[in-house]
């Protein structure tokens, strides 16, 4: 686990954000691309992995046309795991975050994952990031980049079931990918048409989305894109509560 309180204040006088990785914890690859919009907030964060072994992450890998979610070890390398595996390992972290006194709980993934009910509000980062893409896009063309091929059916049909168009997509590790790769990813989908291209795994960075720019390719992280909506929803639901605070 990671826990940080900016600033010096209490920790009872700033609201928290539980992050939660579908892998392990500390996310070293992730946290300091965002800390400018972690900046309003205190944080704690906690992976779906952080209690098992590499014999029971190797249980989690999927099986049965079970959907593929991809994450990053402590290590750095690239775990693959089944989108319904990993529902009773990611109950357990959001708990993890309950019991840290978080007020708001994101799950750090643009698949659908499964888990059950929180005491706490769980926002998801697919969520989160999807809106604000829909609304970035407009009547635009989409081009989506996602880590492997077996992704890309799942991909397109959501995006298109949600914009009601083709959408244009590609595939690259953001684990393992070099910058040549990930520029060749978003060329493709720009020569396909694309206005926009969106790097629809938590593991694309702030890096590769210049190496976009680079190239004339307009391009949003998932990463940068839901933690700024999962603070400003858990900054707007905190002054809320503090003005129906009794006295008040």
């Amino acid at each position: 686990m990671t826990s940080v309180a900016v600033g010096g204040e209490s920790p009872h006088t700033r609201p928290k954000l539980g992050l939660v990785t579908i892998g392990q914890a500390p996310r070293v690859d992730l946290v300091p691309d965002v800390e400018t919009a972690l900046s309003g907030v205190d944080w704690v964060e906690h992976g779906a992995l952080d209690l098992l072994d590499a014999d029971g992450i190797a249980r989690l890998e999927p099986r049965g046309g079970e959907r593929t979610l991809v994450s990053r070890l402590r290590d750095a390398s690239r775990v693959r795991l089944g989108a319904t595996s990993i529902a009773p390992a990611l109950d357990d972290a959001i708990r993890r975050c309950v019991a840290d006194r978080c007020a708001t709980v994101l799950v750090l993934c643009t698949g659908r994952v499964e888990h059950g009910p929180a005491a706490v509000p769980v926002l998801h980062a697919e969520d989160l990031a999807h809106d604000l893409v829909a609304q970035l896009v407009g009547e635009g063309r989409l081009g989506v980049l996602c880590p492997v091929p077996e992704q890309l059916t799942d991909i397109r049909d959501r995006w298109e079931e949600r914009l009601g168009r083709p959408v244009v997509a590609a595939a690259v590790d953001p684990y393992t990918a070099g910058p040549d790769e990930v520029a060749a990813a978003g060329r493709e989908v720009a020569a396909a048409g694309a206005d926009l291209v969106f790097l629809d795994c938590i593991g694309y960075t702030g890096q590769q989305r210049d190496i976009l720019a680079a190239e004339g390719v307009r391009a949003e992280t998932a990463r940068h894109l839901a933690v700024a909506g999962a603070v400003a929803h858990l900054l707007s639901t905190s002054f809320a509560d503090h003005d129906r605070a009794p006295g008040r």
